[in-house]
């Protein structure tokens, strides 16, 4: 179902200044001040919504990311450590790290102050209930063009599944010439335009990452993602970064097999790749360049620690003790499974850890696979 005032926004936004880039169109149809898919009411994640995030199929997922941080907090001297979580869902992900670290590490919960950044007031609603009992020790931060509302600090920024959704340029090679892909209005209906870029940071993105596009190749850039991670090295004083997220490398996600890029939208747990349609009403993602994250923050004072598949990650923090915990549950081996078997998410989604004025740390969920006991604990799954 489509948002009719949101369409004929965006309609008379296009009439009326003439065609938009894409990242704009997408800014409007998920973050729509009053429309937009992030920001109205519409259930979004689980069954009744339309797709899952980790942190909702199994709280294993939290408690293990809670394990990595309080080896953080440890190798940062054990001292007043803030989490901030970026776009919190429903609040599941901060509900299970806060309690599993209440439970197992009760030095570290004195410690802790988790702030949740979220432009929603529906979904911090939502968070509200989900964390009720939780009031002392997680507060909610916004965020504008200035910053966030909050002073720098010392700890872990955390997102998990967030950069996907940032609004992205359209790109397309035609006659051996990088352009842009527009939106405009034809017979009443969004269609595509193809015209000279909209700005020339554009063109660099890719000289930087020496990508060269072939001929009718079609990609997303996303620029906002490149002003996150500014804004983070900004508000981090010491500390680290974790981003969570399907995607991949600039070589291999700028390769000939994604030669129409990777954008797609999500309806009622469907996919399909017309973000035209059902505006407002349907997610629209796509794939993460890490390395661009990785190149931005080494500019700004952020090193990577390790990027990994989430199922490293998982398996080197003890999922596979977990599952041992629940033998006798299948439901819930089936849904643990699921965070790090390759068919499930365990190898679409990527872990890229950044730390700043931490020296050289050795994380528990970077360990490689190669290591013998790895090897060992992963072998019968």
């Amino acid at each position: 179902m489509e948002i009719p005032d949101l369409r004929k926004e965006i309609v008379n936004l296009i009439n009326k200044g003439g065609k938009i880039t894409f990242a704009d169109f997408m800014e409007l149809a998920l973050y729509h001040p009053e429309y937009g898919y992030y920001t109205s009411g519409k259930e979004k994640i689980g069954k009744k919504g339309d797709y899952y995030t980790s942190s909702d199929v199994h709280p294993v997922f939290g408690e293990l990311i809670a394990r990595q941080m309080e080896q953080m907090w440890r190798l940062m001297g054990r001292g007043q450590f803030t989490i901030v979580e970026i776009g919190a869902g429903k609040g599941w992900l901060c509900h299970d790290i806060i309690n599993f670290i209440k439970k197992e590490f009760p030095e570290f919960f004195e410690q802790v102050d988790y702030r949740i950044v979220e432009i929603s007031r529906n979904l911090i609603e939502r968070q509200s209930d989900t964390l009720k009992g939780l009031e002392d020790k997680v507060s909610w931060e916004s965020f504008s063009e200035d910053g966030f509302s909050f002073e720098p600090l010392e700890g872990c920024f955390l997102s998990n599944e967030f950069v996907d959704a940032l609004p992205v340029h359209q790109v397309i090679v035609e006659d051996n010439c990088l352009k842009e892909i527009y939106v405009t209005i034809e017979n009443d209906e969004f269609c595509e335009e193809v015209d000279k870029l909209s700005n020339p940071v554009l063109e660099d993105y890719f000289k930087e990452s020496k990508i060269s596009l072939k001929e009718g190749q079609r990609a997303e850039v996303n620029l906002k993602a490149l002003d996150w991670v500014r804004n983070i090295s900004r508000y981090l004083k010491r500390g680290f970064v974790i981003t969570i997220d399907y995607g991949h490398l600039a070589e291999d996600l700028y390769s000939e097999e994604r030669h129409r890029g990777t954008l797609m939208c999500y309806y009622g747990h469907t996919t399909n790749e017309n973000p035209y349609e059902r505006v407002g009403s349907q997610d629209i993602t796509a794939h993460v360049n890490f390395s661009s994250l990785m190149q931005e923050g080494s500019k700004y004072g952020l090193s990577i620690t390790g990027f990994t598949k989430q199922s490293n990650f998982l398996i080197a923090l003890g999922i596979l003790n977990k599952m041992n915990e629940v033998q006798g549950d299948i439901s819930s081996l089936l849904t643990i499974k699921n965070l790090f078997l390759p068919v499930g998410m365990g190898d679409v989604f990527k872990v890229l850890i950044q730390h700043k004025r931490v020296d050289k740390p050795e994380l528990i969920g970077l360990r490689s696979m190669a290591e013998p006991e790895l090897e060992r604990e992963i072998e019968g799954y």
